[in-house]
C-alpha cells in the first residue's frame, strides 16, 4: 500500500514525451510500469487503455516496448494521444516548419500591433503597414468559452499562431499539424490562458499579454528533441493506436487484448470538458455548444453536466443493493437538507448512471479480452454528493464481477485530502479518501 507524498508526481526521468501535454492529477509512467512488470507484458501482447486520456499508458507501453490501443470519448485527448505515441515525424521538416511558422505569425502579429516580446523577434523586420484584422472568436465559441480564461491580446496571438499553423502544415500530413497544435495547446494551459488548477480548474488573474511565440518555439524544440531521442531508443516503430471512441460501446478497439490498465472518469461533479474547453476551441476541435453536447454524450456520466433526459445507464444497475443503497442516501440527503435546484436533483441519478455506463463498458470489453487477460483500474472513492461516501472500486468489482470478471483485488494507490466538515466535538475534521487500483481478471 502506497501513502507518500508525491506517489503521484511524475517523476524526472519520465518527463520526455509523456510531459507534452497532461491532464492535472493524471497517474504517473512508474504506475504503468509497475503492471507491465506485474503481469509480465511483453512485445507479443497487445495492452489496452479505453479511457486514455493524454496517452500515459501508451506511452509508457511504447517505451517499454509493448504494442497497445487506446480511445477516448473526446476529441482533444485522442489528439494528444495520437501525438505523443507518433515518434516517427522527420524532424527535420519540423524545424524547417517551425521557422517558417515564427516567421510568418511575427509579421502577421506586428501588423496586426502587436509587438514582439522576446528573443524569438528576428531583428531588423519591417513593422508594415497596420493592419487590422478580425482575430476574434466567433460568437458561437464566446458563448462555450469560461469567462475570463483568455485575455484580449493572448487570444490574438494565440489565433494568429493558429492560423500560421494552418497556412504552413496544409500540404502536409494531419499529424504534422496536430504536433504544433498541441505544443500550442501546451502554451495555453501552461501560461497564455488566465486560469490554473488546485486540482480543480480556476480563473487567475488577467494577463495583458503573453509572450506567446517564445513559449512556443520553446515547447516545439523541446518535442523535436525528445522525438530525436525516442527514435534512439529503438521502439518508435512500436505500434500504439488512438481511436475515438465511447468506452461503454468500443466500436473500434480490436479484439485479442491481454490486458487493460486504465483510469476512468470516477462519480463526482467535475466536468471534463471544462477542464480543457480553452484549448479545444482554440486549436477548432469544438466551435460550439451542439458541438460539446455531441461530445458530452459520448462521455461516461459521471457529472451533473453531462446528464440528459433521455439517459438510461441506470436501468443497467438496479440489481446492485449497494449501489442503489447510496443513490438513496444521497437523494434522502438532499431532501433532508432542502437542496433544491436543478443540478441537486441530479446528484443520485448521476452515481446510478455511471455504474450502469460502467457495467456497459465491462460488457463491451470483454468480447475484445483473452482468456485470463488481466486488467488494472484506478479509481477513487468519492464525496462528492452531499458528502455521502461511494466506495468507487468496491462498486465496481462488483458491476465487473456481474459481467463476468473475477476480482483479484484492490490495491491502496494513495489517499487524497477531502474537504473539511464540521464536527461536533472537535468542531472540524480533515476527511480523507482512498484511491485505489481494482485489478480483475477476465473468466
Amino acid at each position: 500500500m502506497q501513502h507518500e507524498a508525491g506517489i503521484n508526481t511524475i517523476q524526472k526521468e519520465d518527463t520526455p514525451v509523456h510531459g507534452w501535454y497532461r491532464f492535472v492529477l493524471s497517474y504517473p509512467p512508474h504506475l504503468v510500469r509497475r503492471y507491465i512488470d506485474r503481469f509480465e507484458f511483453r512485445g507479443r501482447d497487445l495492452i489496452c487503455d479505453p479511457f486514455c486520456g493524454t496517452g500515459t499508458t501508451l506511452v509508457e507501453a511504447k517505451k517499454q516496448g509493448v504494442p497497445s490501443v487506446g480511445c477516448d470519448a473526446h476529441p482533444f485527448a485522442v489528439l494528444i494521444s495520437r501525438v505523443k505515441t507518433n515518434w516517427t515525424l522527420n524532424t527535420d521538416l519540423l524545424s524547417s516548419l517551425l521557422r517558417r511558422i515564427l516567421t510568418e505569425a511575427e509579421g502577421q502579429m506586428l501588423r496586426d500591433n502587436l509587438p514582439p516580446l522576446s528573443l524569438y523577434a528576428f531583428l531588423g523586420r519591417e513593422k508594415g503597414p497596420y493592419q487590422k484584422n478580425d482575430y476574434r472568436l466567433s460568437d458561437d465559441e464566446e458563448r462555450v468559452l469560461p469567462t475570463g480564461f483568455l485575455s484580449e491580446r493572448p487570444l490574438r496571438r494565440l489565433l494568429i499562431l493558429r492560423d500560421e499553423i494552418e497556412g504552413a502544415t496544409e500540404n502536409h500530413p494531419q499529424e504534422i499539424r496536430d504536433f504544433f497544435l498541441l505544443a500550442m495547446a501546451h502554451v495555453i494551459a501552461n501560461g497564455a490562458g488566465n486560469f490554473a488548477f488546485g486540482p480543480e480548474i480556476y480563473r487567475t488573474k488577467a494577463k495583458p499579454d503573453f509572450d506567446v511565440l517564445e513559449h512556443f518555439a520553446s515547447r516545439v524544440n523541446t518535442m523535436i528533441l525528445e522525438t530525436e531521442r525516442a527514435k534512439m531508443g529503438a521502439y518508435d516503430k512500436v505500434q500504439a493506436r488512438v481511436f475515438l471512441d465511447d468506452a461503454r460501446r468500443l466500436d473500434h478497439i480490436p479484439s485479442g487484448l491481454a490486458g487493460v490498465i486504465t483510469s476512468p472518469p470516477y462519480p463526482n461533479e467535475k466536468d471534463y470538458t471544462r477542464t480543457t474547453r480553452v484549448e479545444s476551441l482554440l486549436l477548432g476541435i469544438l466551435k460550439n455548444r451542439e458541438e460539446l453536447r455531441s461530445i458530452k454524450e459520448s462521455m461516461l456520466r459521471s457529472n451533473t453536466r453531462n446528464v440528459f433526459v433521455l439517459d438510461n445507464d441506470g436501468d443497467e444497475v438496479g440489481e446492485f443493493r449497494a449501489i442503489q443503497a447510496v443513490c438513496q442516501k444521497i437523494e434522502q440527503r438532499r431532501i433532508d437538507l432542502r437542496k433544491t435546484s436543478g443540478f441537486e436533483k441530479l446528484y443520485h441519478k448521476v452515481v446510478a448512471h455511471y455504474f450502469g455506463g460502467m457495467r456497459r463498458h465491462f460488457r463491451a470489453l470483454r468480447p475484445k479480452l483473452k482468456s485470463k487477460a488481466n486488467l488494472v483500474y484506478v479509481v477513487g472513492d468519492q464525496l462528492s454528493f452531499l458528502m455521502v461516501p461511494i466506495a468507487t472500486a468496491e462498486l465496481l468489482g462488483e458491476v465487473a464481477k456481474a459481467e463476468g470478471f473475477k476480482l483479484l483485488g484492490r490495491e491502496l494507490w494513495r489517499e487524497r485530502v477531502g474537504t473539511k466538515v464540521r464536527n461536533s466535538e472537535t468542531n472540524q475534521r480533515t476527511v480523507r479518501v482512498r484511491e485505489e487500483i481494482l485489478i480483475l481478471q477476465k473468466v
